[in-house]
């Protein structure tokens, strides 16, 4: 699959149950089906689904307050991994919250999370600080990311 055959728009509700889907067998403690919907319903959020073939092979979402953005959830489905599908997620999430007025990004991740540290570092994302014991299930430390915007 190539990446021009790959779709990046906004989510949809139809797009939830799969979206959920991928989060159950992406992260241990996964958002639910709901907790998407609810997302979806408030006005200072932005998500953003990948399609391939017209299914939904990866989604990224942000929460947008004042001028800063928060990653919540960034994956691709694990058949469809290593196809930068997440990169181009998360690089359109990015643009779209710039546009809304986003000055700097946060987000966190597991400290152990080595692929997930490198293509948030690709993007701009550096380390900014840590909160300890943040995750479950495995337990682990969660790495604060920053990415600042050049013109602020």
């Amino acid at each position: 699959m190539t990446e021009t055959s790959i779709v990046i728009t906004k989510m949809q509700t139809e797009h939830i149950p799969h979206v959920a889907g991928i989060e159950a067998d992406v992260f241990t403690v996964p958002w639910s089906a709901q907790a998407f919907t609810e997302a979806l319903g408030h006005d200072y959020t932005i998500f953003y689904v990948a399609l391939a073939q017209g299914k939904v092979a990866g989604y990224c979402g942000l929460y947008l307050c004042a001028d800063e953005g928060e990653i919540t959830n960034v994956a691709a489905a694990p058949d469809r991994r290593r196809q930068h599908i997440a990169q181009r997620l998360l690089a359109r999430t990015m643009a779209d919250a710039r546009e809304k007025g986003a000055r700097r990004i946060f987000l966190e991740v597991r400290s152990r999370n080595e692929p997930a540290i490198r293509l948030y570092e690709k993007a701009g994302f550096r380390a900014a600080g840590s909160r300890k014991n943040y995750y479950r299930n495995p337990q682990d430390d969660a790495l604060v990311m920053l990415h600042e915007y050049a013109d602020i």
